[in-house]
């Protein structure tokens, strides 16, 4: 994310000087929600076997949810005063996600896969909980809502795989 010119019209911050952090944490939700989308529409073509016609329109109901979210936290980024960098070559360079495997995924495969990066995903944004929230409530609020989010769909997923919180 690139800093824009110093306003006094920028919202207040906890911790002003803070404000280039917390950009750079909302720029890592940000690439995590993106590299999401694209996995999730990956999977959304690739999926295979007897629930695909299930999977396939949930597929396309979470790739939604994580551009919507992007999007939060992209505006959020902006109305600190930061451009949020997205482009496919920072996707690829900071993402922490392994990419899926080419060719037909064995639907019971493509709901175990996305349900292990979902996992990965929500717990490195909520490691950042924390720390925004030293800085900037309001921020926090939205990566919250990114965690909230996440979460419940991990759940979602998770019970198709007969999996239970223990």
């Amino acid at each position: 994310m690139a800093s824009a010119p110093t306003s006094p019209y920028l919202p207040a911050l906890a911790v002003p000087h803070e404000r280039a952090a917390v950009g750079r944490e909302l720029q890592t939700v940000l690439v995590e929600l993106v590299d999401l989308s694209l996995i999730g529409k990956q999977l959304h073509w690739a999926v295979s076997g007897p629930l695909f016609t299930s999977l396939h329109p949930q597929l396309d109901e979470l790739v939604e949810t994580w551009r919507e979210l992007a999007d939060t936290v992209a505006e959020r980024a902006v109305t600190l005063g930061f451009v949020p960098d997205d482009p496919a070559q920072t996707v690829v360079a900071a993402s922490q996600l392994a990419p899926v495997p080419q060719g037909p995924i064995a639907d019971h495969l493509v709901v175990r896969e996305l349900t292990r990066r979902l996992a990965e995903v929500s717990e490195r944004v909520r490691s950042r909980l924390e720390a925004i929230g030293a800085a900037d409530l309001t921020s926090q609020d939205v990566i919250i809502e990114v965690v909230r989010e996440l979460e419940k769909q991990q759940w979602m997923l998770r019970v198709q795989l007969g999996e239970r919180a223990e």
